[in-house]
């Protein structure tokens, strides 16, 4: 099964929240990464931008390993694809470019399960739940118990989740991080859900958790 990468791209110039269209030049370099990285996994590739910092840019794609995109990460092709973004893009710092992966293919979903992808939704929840190590196989099994209430929720969007693979330090221990995307109509359709009652189970999965980030994604205009 393909693994997913998520790569986070923070532009140099500042985007407004109320006016997050993107320049010209910005949409033909992701375009064009766009090709290179299909061409190089043999696998779809979406690239969406954050709804609450409309700066950041995301390109989610599947690969047959991590060990295969970390071999293209070294040929010629990707340093062409950097050099589209050399004047766009923060590639040093607190704020540059991150790429890691997730052990799960994020994009494929059974036709015969009547549900759509969430990354056809007008607004995507990126859920990223940071679990100490010792404590995965409790979360997973929780999440497990409550996903029907998020999936009864967001009907017909499919519920999608995985496990970071490259592992991240807290307080000099390793910790997991589980990344949940899910579809919405609305930022505000998302944030209703805490207003249900069904959520007082689902908020159980809170209990798990060292801590927890939620931010919103949606389609660029303009790109195929």
């Amino acid at each position: 099964m393909p693994i997913s990468e998520i790569t986070v791209l923070p532009l140099t110039q500042a985007i407004a929240k109320g006016n997050p269209t993107l320049p010209e030049s910005v949409i033909q370099s992701l375009t064009e990464a766009k090709v290179i990285c299909e061409a190089a996994s043999g696998y779809a590739f979406r690239i969406f931008q954050q709804i609450e910092d409309p700066s950041l840019l995301y390109i989610i794609g599947l690969w047959d390993s991590a060990d295969a995109h970390n071999i293209f990460l070294s040929a010629p092709e990707n340093q062409k694809l950097l050099s589209l973004f050399k004047n766009n893009i923060n590639f040093e710092g607190d704020r540059g470019l991150t790429t890691w992966h997730l052990d799960e293919d994020v994009f494929t979903v059974d036709p015969s399960s009547g549900l759509k992808s969430a990354f056809t939704a007008p607004a995507i929840s990126y859920n990223r739940h940071f679990v100490s190590a010792d404590k995965r196989e409790a979360f997973i099994s929780k999440f497990l118990d409550v996903k029907g209430i998020l999936e009864d929720y967001t009907k017909p969007l499919k519920v999608i989740g995985g496990w970071r693979i490259e592992k991240e330090e807290a307080n000099g221990k390793e910790r997991e991080e589980w990344v949940l995307f899910s579809g919405f109509n609305s930022v505000d359709h998302h944030m209703a859900f805490a207003k249900t009652e069904p959520f007082e189970k689902y908020k159980q999965i809170a209990g798990f958790v060292e801590g927890f980030e939620v931010r919103h994604l949606k389609a660029i205009e303009g790109l195929p």
